[in-house]
């Protein structure tokens, strides 16, 4: 409507794209193009048109008599239904179409109007033969569903851009031509799959409009729409091609960390291990806002389980209290008992980490596979943990690492010649493990994928580690892109020692990892 009545004051014709129809002895069958053939169905009721124009809905014989019987001067505010108690949706948008021509139409000369709409509007006419006409519909339009925000918001955008841009009519279709292109390049971006893994968003557009809206958006509108966008930013006083300007620095930012293993590694891992209010906050302030400028910093704050405005605030005691507990839970010799979901995210980094340290570019880009699909994510213990056991004094029996009895007494006696150096037969005493250490501590865990893990099952090392690099069985395939769990299988054995060493190790590099952020936080201070 503000396109014709622009168009009208200015004499200039308006184009309203093509028309695909197939034409029979008594009608013009709709092949594309309904809904604005409906729309000039409804304005040509309210400016008093007489001529023969009827559209008759086959499939929805109750739309169709309603538009048949409808008394435009009827429909005024008070009498617009409630969306919810409307018989038929149809009926209701119909209404609220005629109600929206009518309010637009005020103070217009209204036959002057309609002769203006009825010379000047003009659409590519296609006619296609009625033996293909049901191919073609079914091809332009099986797909179809109700217009999406992301497909509303570009054609509201790229409708203001037009008007507001100049008035030659040329330019304004290839400016609206480039942009919608330019848009179909974001669209076409955003769902790669790859793309839409790390970021962790499959909506067409992605995280692009909505990380914008978060921006703009004031407290009336708490949720992403069509309508919160068009309030929020297209009415923010800034012209559309401005914000358009913006949106395509933003998409610029994203590719960016896309395009750049360590980033891409690095946001991968915070979108995953922070709570989900954080990772917004997180994605407003690295990408709009460009506030984060140590994202490093960030990441590794992040797998202390810091908050994002503890991180960005520079909480010393917060970074001191977790850094601690941290450090605490991971020395433990009980921790895949007691707090396996540390373990994972430790696992987790090293992993990364390792993908980071990776060609001189910069970095491998990590998998995340691993952690977004539900159960598919493991804890391998190392050495057997069934194959671990340790004297229970309540009961006086050997029990396994799985809490299972395996022996009484005297068949785990120390002066039994089967035992030699922590072993009987292929059993393995938990107190032989030195260093606070055990077969559930991080000593002993790697990350790998489900799968794998049930396939390796209780097999001691050496029986895993083949099973780990045999290039010829496919299926181990998955977790051998894992460097720091394939690192821990290349030993050349396994055991009490390698347990102790792996668990110093582990406990050395997490207290050299954290060094910059101990000074910058003030740690040694308050130590």
């Amino acid at each position: 409507m503000e396109d014709m009545l622009r168009r009208y004051e200015s004499k200039t014709e308006l184009f309203l794209q093509g028309m695909t129809v197939t034409e029979k002895s008594d009608c013009i069958e709709i092949i594309d193009g309904q809904q604005r053939t409906t729309f000039l169905f409804l304005l040509f009721k309210c400016l008093g048109y007489n001529g023969k124009f009827l559209l008759d809905y086959r499939v929805r014989k109750e739309s169709f008599n309603f538009l048949k019987n409808i008394n435009v001067d009827d429909v005024c505010y008070d009498t617009l239904p409630d969306r919810k108690n409307e018989d038929i949706q149809d009926k209701y948008f119909f209404k609220k179409t005629v109600y929206i021509i009518k309010t637009k139409l005020e103070g217009v000369d209204k036959a002057a109007f309609l002769d203006y709409l009825l010379e000047n509007v003009k659409f590519l006419y296609i006619d296609i033969p009625e033996q293909q006409a049901e191919n073609v519909f079914t091809m332009m339009n099986g797909s179809k569903a109700q217009m999406r925000v992301e497909e509303l918001i570009k054609a509201e955008m790229l409708r203001l851009i037009s008007v507001n841009e100049t008035s030659d009519e040329w330019y304004d279709i290839l400016l609206r031509s480039r942009l919608a292109r330019e848009w179909d390049k974001w669209l076409y971006w955003w769902n790669k799959p790859e793309v839409q893994t790390v970021f962790r968003c499959y909506n067409p557009m992605g995280l692009l409009l909505v990380t914008y809206w978060e921006d703009k958006k004031n407290d009336r509108n708490s949720h992403f729409s069509f309508e919160a966008f068009k309030e929020d930013c297209l009415r923010s006083g800034k012209s559309a091609k401005e914000i358009f300007v913006e949106l395509r620095r933003l998409q610029k930012r994203f590719e960016d960390a896309f395009n750049a293993p360590s980033v891409y590694n690095k946001v991968g891992a915070i979108l995953r291990i922070m709570r989900i209010g954080d990772q917004k906050k997180f994605i407003k302030d690295y990408f709009i806002k460009r506030s984060i400028r140590d994202l490093d910093n960030y990441y590794r704050c992040a797998f202390l389980d810091m908050t994002h405005h503890e991180i960005v605030n520079i909480d010393g005691d917060k970074f001191c209290s977790k850094y601690e507990n941290c450090r605490q839970t991971i020395s433990g010799s009980m921790l895949y008992v007691e707090n396996k979901e540390v373990a994972f995210r430790l696992l987790l980094r090293l992993n990364i980490d390792e993908d980071n340290k990776q060609n001189n570019s910069g970095g491998r880009k990590f998998d995340f596979t691993i952690w977004d699909k539900y159960g598919i994510r493991s804890i391998e213990h190392i050495y057997p943990k069934s194959k671990v056991v340790h004297w229970q004094e309540d009961d006086n029996r050997w029990h396994d690492g799985n809490g299972d009895v395996v022996g009484e007494l005297k068949d785990f006696c120390h002066d039994d010649k089967r035992w030699r150096d922590g072993r009987w037969n292929e059993y393995l005493q938990r107190d032989s493990i030195q260093g606070g250490a055990s077969e559930h501590s991080i000593g002993n865990l790697a990350l790998l994928y489900r799968d794998d893990n049930s396939t390796l099952g209780a097999n001691d090392y050496v029986v895993k580690k083949n099973y780990f690099f045999n290039i010829d069985k496919k299926e181990y395939f998955k977790s051998r892109h894992l460097l720091h769990t394939i690192y821990l299988f290349a030993k050349s054995e396994w055991g009490s020692k390698e347990i102790e060493e792996n668990q110093k190790s582990v406990l050395k590099k997490f207290d050299e990892y954290y060094e910059h952020q101990k000074i910058k936080y003030g740690y040694d201070k308050q130590d």
